[in-house]
Formats: C-alpha cells, structure tokens, sequence
C-alpha cells in the first residue's frame, strides 16, 4: 500500500525524465550520471540510496566532473551516506581545485588556512588558493582574501589590497563585506580610498 501511495506521486513527466536521464548515464554521459547519483542521495524520483548514489558519483568523477568530485569529496567528509574519510575527502578536493572548480579552490584554501582534513597549516597556500577561486568572482574567496589582508593575519596587511577584495566580494553578494569596507574606509588615507576606487573602474588596460 505505501508503495503504491509512492509511486502515485511521480507523474507522467518526471518518470520521463528520470528514464532519459537514466539512459545518458548508462551511455557515459557524466552530468547524466551526475544527476542520476543526486536522485539515489535524495531519494528524487527514485528510492534512496546512497551506495548507488556513490556508484554513480564515482562514474562521473572519474571523468572529471568537477560537481561529482565535489559531492563525493562533501560526502566522505561529512560522513553523509559513506564512512568518513578526511584523507578520502582531501584528495577529491584537491583533484577538483586543480580541474578549475572555485569551490574546491575556496576549500582548499580553508583546509590549508586552519590544517583541516590532514594538512599540516600553510598561509602561503591558502592564500594562492584563495586567489584562484577569488580571480573567478567567488565572493566567498574574495571575502576571506580581504579579511586577511584587512587584518595581517598569517600575510602582509595591505589595507588598499584588502579593500579591493572586500568590496569585490560586496558587490558579488557578501554581505558581511559591507561592515569590513566601511571600517577599512574609515582607517584609509582618503586619497588611498580614492586610488583603489579609481583602479577598479579603470577601463582593461588603461593602467600606466
């Protein structure tokens, strides 16, 4: 009876859907088995279960799928679905960080910035990681590069450097950027504010 109550909530479309999506994952299509290992996490359209969740996940991230890499590498840290396994979760977020994904990068940078998932602490590290996710419009990034120039924790500080981060990450959704900015405008030499503005409107390649 509760099967039958189960299966009368997918309508027509979404078993479509799932069967297209099933037969591109099974052809090799790695954002189809992507998909497909994200219904068997949630239990979307299809009964949950993880173990075929990973299976799937593992099939696309073998191909480079940068999401698959991340989701496993959530999972293993998390304990979500999987035994936890940081030295697991380390290595799929550093083979996503490399592959280009922000996220990762962001991850990265924060594993290396506090020594998390077995690394030993490195600010230069950190630091580089968060440039190459911050370079990508990641607010999140750019929001943990500022605060560290803002306050010369483990780096330099840099106030005129630290205000192009915070407000790059302000105008990219942070809002815990917007109080940073104001206290650094605050402490800043006005004609520095000025500067720093002024270079972040500039035109490429107008500069010198």
């Amino acid at each position: 009876m509760s099967d039958q109550d189960h299966s009368a909530t997918f309508n027509p479309d979404q078993l479509r859907a799932e069967a297209a999506i099933r037969r591109a994952a099974k052809k090799g299509n790695p954002e189809a088995q992507f998909r497909l290992g994200v219904m068997y996490g949630n239990g979307d359209g299809v009964g949950l279960d993880y173990e075929q969740a990973l299976a799937w996940f593992e099939k696309a991230a073998a191909q480079g799928h940068e999401n698959s890499l991340i989701t496993m590498a959530w999972m293993y840290a998390s304990g979500a679905g999987v035994e936890a396994d940081e030295d697991r979760a380390r290595k799929l977020y550093l083979q996503a960080a490399e592959l280009g994904s922000a996220k990762a990068q962001y991850v990265v940078g924060t594993m290396f910035r506090f020594a998390q998932y077995g690394v030993k602490k490195d600010v230069a590290a950190a630091v580089d990681w968060y440039l190459k996710a911050a370079n990508q419009g990641m607010a999140t990034a750019q929001f943990a590069l500022g605060k560290m120039l803002m306050e010369g924790k483990g780096v330099m500080q840099d106030d005129a450097a630290a205000l192009q981060w915070l407000s790059l990450a302000h105008v990219n959704g942070s809002k815990r950027a917007e109080d940073y900015v104001k206290h650094l405008i605050k402490r800043m030499d006005p004609a520095d504010v000025r500067a720093v503005r002024e270079r972040m409107t500039a035109p490429p390649g107008s500069a010198g």
